[in-house]
C-alpha cells in the first residue's frame, strides 16, 4: 500500500480485532490463574469467571475497573461473575494475598507469612494488615451480614443457608439420590453440585480473620486492622473494607499500580520488562531501571488513558523502538538493555496454536465459540429464601442430565456451542477451549500454564514440540491434499505465485530469491506435493514459531 498511515491503521485494525482480545485474554489467563478445572476450585467450576474475563477485554472494559470489580464483588458467581476471583482461591486466603502482591502490586510478600523479609522492608505485621482487607470476607454459602443474624436465621427459617444443605439432602434423597454406600460415583456427582451452587461471597460485619493458629510463630492468633503496605493510607469513610482497598489501589497516587500494569504491557510488545522481575521489583529496582524516564513515561501514560490497555497498546506499537527491527541475541539479566527493539522470541503456546488454527479454519474462526458458562449461571441465580426444594432439585436434574467429564461433573454445552470434543475436531482458539489445556494437548507441549502460579507459561523447547510440528495431527491438516491452506494457495496463477503464497501466508515475509527457486524447483518436481512439502517445511523452521 502507498498510504503513509498504512501501519498505523493496520494497527488500529487489529487492536479492535476479535483475535486481540482473544489473546490478550490469555495473557491474563495466566496472570489470574483462570482455571476451568472443579478440582482446584472448591469444586466450583469457573466458566461464568472465566467467560467475565473474556467479556471484559473485548467490550475495552478498563483494566482499574476490571479490578474494581474483582475486588468489590460480592454474591455467587450467577449473580456476579467476578466474584470468582476471589472463590478462585476459598480456604487459602493468605496464599490469595501473596499473589494479590504479586499481580496487583508487582511484590512478592509471601515469605512475610512466616518472618520479615530479609532485604526489603516489609514485616509480617505488613502482611497481615493488608491482608486484614479481606479478613471480614466470607466465602461459603451464606449471603448474611452478620454472625449472629446467620445463627438467629438457621434456627427460625428452614430454607436458610445454615440448615438448608440438611433440607436439600432429605428432599434429594427422597426422590432418590443414591446413597455413598450404593453409588459413590453418583453421591459424588450430587456433593460437586450443591458445593458448586452454595460457595458465595459476603461481608460480614463483626467477622475478622485472625492469622492462622498452624503458622508456627508468635504472631497466631493475632488480629490486625485493615493497612497499607505502601503509599497513603486506604480511607474507607463508611466503605467495606475491601472498597476502600479498592478505592487506595486504583487511586492515581498510588506509586505502584499503574507501573505494574505499564511494566507488564510493555513486557508483552518488548519481550522484557523495564523493570525485573515484574511480580516482585523494589524502590531499588526502579531506581535502577534500563530507562527510568521511559518507566516513569508509561506509567504516567496508563494513568493518562484510564487503564484502557488497548489504547495504551496502541501507543507502544506505534513507537520507533517496537518498530524497529528485533534483537536476537538475548540481553544479559544482569546487564541493562536499552530497547533499540523487541526481543526476537518464540511464539507463546496459544499463540502457535492459534497461527496453526487460524490457516486450517480460516477467519469464521471467531465465530466458533466454547462454553460461555451462561448454563451454570442459570444454574445459581437460586434464592435459597423463596425457592421451593423443588425448582432448586429440577436445577440438579438438569445438571446431572447433561454428560459428565472425567471429574464426574457437568460439561456443560450451550446451544450453538462446541463441545470439547467438537473443538478438538472443529477448531477453536485457544481462549475457546478448556482452562488450561489438557496434559499432553498441543498446547500444553508448547508450554501452556497450568495456572497453579502465577505467570506460570514455559518458553523452553522441546522434543514433543519437534515431534508435535513434524509428525501432529494439525500439521497433516494443514499439509493434507484436501486443507484450507492447500485450496487457497490453488487459487494462485502459476507456481512463483504459489510460492510466494505459502511465504507470506506462514511467514508473513515474501521469499528471497534464493528461496524463490527452491520453491519453484520442489513444484516442477513434485507439483502440489512440492507446495504441501514446502509448507511443511516453512511451518517446522524456527523462524515460523517466532516473533519478530
Amino acid at each position: 500500500s502507498a498510504r503513509p498511515d498504512k501501519r498505523e491503521a493496520l494497527i488500529d485494525e487489529l487492536l479492535t480485532s476479535p483475535g486481540y482480545a482473544s489473546n490478550l485474554f490469555n495473557y491474563f489467563g495466566d496472570m489470574y490463574r483462570l482455571n476451568c478445572d472443579a478440582d482446584f476450585n472448591n469444586g466450583v467450576r469457573m466458566e461464568p469467571y472465566i467467560q467475565w474475563w473474556k467479556d471484559s477485554l473485548a467490550e475495552n472494559k478498563h483494566y482499574d475497573q476490571i479490578v474494581r470489580e474483582m475486588i468489590t464483588a460480592t454474591g455467587n458467581l450467577g449473580q456476579n461473575p467476578a466474584a470468582g476471583f476471589l472463590l478462585r482461591d476459598a480456604g487459602m486466603e493468605f496464599d490469595a494475598f501473596s499473589n494479590f502482591g504479586q499481580v496487583m502490586l508487582g511484590i512478592d510478600v509471601s515469605c512475610a507469612q512466616c518472618h520479615d523479609h530479609p532485604f526489603e522492608d516489609w514485616t509480617q505485621e505488613d502482611f497481615y494488615s493488608m491482608a486484614a482487607f479481606f479478613g471480614q470476607t466470607q466465602r461459603t454459602l451464606s449471603s448474611y451480614k452478620t454472625e449472629d443474624a446467620m445463627g438467629m436465621i438457621a434456627a427460625k427459617m428452614p430454607g436458610a443457608p445454615e440448615n438448608w444443605l440438611d433440607e436439600f439432602d432429605k428432599f434429594a434423597f427422597s426422590k432418590g439420590i443414591p446413597t455413598r454406600q450404593a453409588d459413590p460415583a453418583g453421591y459424588r456427582q450430587f456433593g460437586y453440585f450443591k458445593s458448586f451452587l452454595g460457595w458465595n461471597v459476603a461481608d460480614v460485619d463483626g467477622r475478622i480473620t485472625p492469622v492462622p493458629d498452624n503458622i508456627g510463630h508468635d504472631m497466631a492468633g493475632k488480629v490486625f486492622e485493615p493497612g497499607t503496605l505502601i503509599g497513603d493510607p486506604a480511607k474507607k469513610g463508611g466503605k467495606t473494607a475491601r472498597e476502600a482497598l479498592a478505592d487506595w489501589l486504583t487511586d492515581a497516587k498510588n506509586p505502584r499500580f499503574a507501573m505494574v500494569i505499564a511494566n507488564r504491557m510493555w513486557i508483552r510488545a518488548f519481550g522484557r520488562g523495564l523493570v525485573e522481575p515484574m511480580h516482585d521489583f523494589s524502590e531499588d529496582d526502579v531506581k535502577n531501571a534500563s530507562q527510568p524516564q521511559a518507566l516513569a513515561f508509561v506509567t504516567n501514560e496508563m494513568k493518562r488513558v484510564n487503564y484502557d490497555l488497548r489504547e495504551f497498546m496502541r501507543i507502544l506499537y506505534n513507537t520507533r523502538a517496537y518498530q524497529s527491527i528485533s534483537t536476537a541475541e538475548e540481553p544479559d539479566a544482569a546487564n541493562k538493555y536499552f530497547f533499540q527493539g523487541p526481543i526476537l522470541r518464540r511464539m507463546r503456546a496459544e499463540q502457535a496454536w492459534d497461527s496453526l488454527t487460524l490457516l486450517e479454519e480460516g477467519p469464521e474462526i471467531d465465530s466458533r465459540k466454547g462454553r460461555d458458562g451462561s448454563f451454570l449461571r442459570e444454574l445459581l441465580k437460586v434464592d435459597f429464601e423463596k425457592d421451593s426444594m423443588e425448582s432448586i432439585f429440577a436445577k440438579y436434574e438438569a445438571w446431572k442430565g447433561v454428560r459428565g467429564d472425567r471429574m464426574g461433573l457437568a460439561t456443560i454445552a450451550e446451544p450453538g456451542t462446541l463441545t470439547p470434543s467438537q473443538a478438538r475436531n472443529e477448531g477453536l482458539r485457544a481462549s475457546e477451549m478448556k482452562q488450561p489445556a489438557d496434559p499432553a494437548s498441543m498446547l500444553d507441549t508448547f508450554g501452556q500454564s497450568d495456572r497453579m502460579v502465577t505467570d506460570q507459561h514455559n518458553f523452553d523447547g522441546s522434543v514433543p514440540q519437534v515431534l508435535a510440528l513434524m509428525n501432529g495431527s494439525v500439521t497433516s491438516q494443514l499439509t493434507g491434499s484436501s486443507s484450507k491452506l492447500v485450496e487457497d494457495l490453488s487459487k494462485f496463477d502459476g507456481p512463483d505465485d504459489k510460492v510466494r503464497g505459502v511465504f507470506f501466508t506462514l511467514l508473513s515475509r515474501f521469499p528471497s530469491n534464493e528461496e524463490l527457486d527452491l520453491g519453484m524447483k520442489m513444484m516442477a518436481d513434485y507439483g502440489d506435493d512440492g507446495i504441501r512439502d514446502l509448507g511443511w517445511a516453512l511451518m517446522n523452521s524456527p523462524e515460523f514459531l517466532y516473533v519478530q
